[in-house]
């Protein structure tokens, strides 16, 4: 895809930020492309979607994207610091990494089977995947915790209370 960078700012030099979006009061002079995961086609154009560019790039460090399909660096690190257009960056910054760690995975698996690894088939084994920290659980573990414990004490009370006057009875 070849970007023509003079689309990216406006004639006062100031980087588009929202506007660079189609979802963004559907202003097509200023649009270059759409949030959604897919390319929309939108009034006899069609707009990329940047989701799908900054999968597909897959840069993690994200300075290839940024000059590749924006302005340059500076211009993405303003997409980023935007409310708006900053929620749906930290959504694909999410998917890039878990996409990442799940073709790591998938490596790992395959060179486990076909390759008879033993470090891939260890760490397969050890459940390796699984971030097993060791000490105190944070306080968001220990709230999740009661939270949980709570819902499946709400959800099996009925059972429980059964439960208590069945062994009542036998006594």
């Amino acid at each position: 895809m070849n970007v023509d960078k003079k689309q990216f700012k406006d004639e006062k030099g100031r980087y588009i930020v929202q506007g660079l979006f189609l979802e963004d009061k559907y202003n097509t002079d200023l649009a270059v492309y759409t949030f959604d995961g897919e390319d929309k086609f939108y009034k006899g154009k069609t707009y990329p979607s940047l989701k799908r560019l900054y999968l597909e790039e897959g840069d993690i460090e994200e300075y290839q994207f940024a000059n590749k399909y924006l302005y340059d660096w500076p211009h993405w690190q303003r997409l980023c610091k935007n409310a708006i257009v900053g929620r749906h960056i930290e959504q694909w910054r999410e998917e890039l990494a878990l996409s990442l760690r799940s073709e790591g995975i998938a490596t790992l698996v395959d060179l486990a089977i076909n390759d008879k690894s033993y470090q891939a088939a260890k760490w397969l084994a050890d459940e390796g995947w699984i971030k097993n920290k060791r000490g105190r659980p944070s306080k968001a573990q220990i709230e999740e915790q009661a939270a949980r414990k709570a819902k499946i004490e709400e959800e099996f009370a009925p059972e429980f209370e059964l439960l208590e006057l069945h062994t009542r009875k036998g006594k």
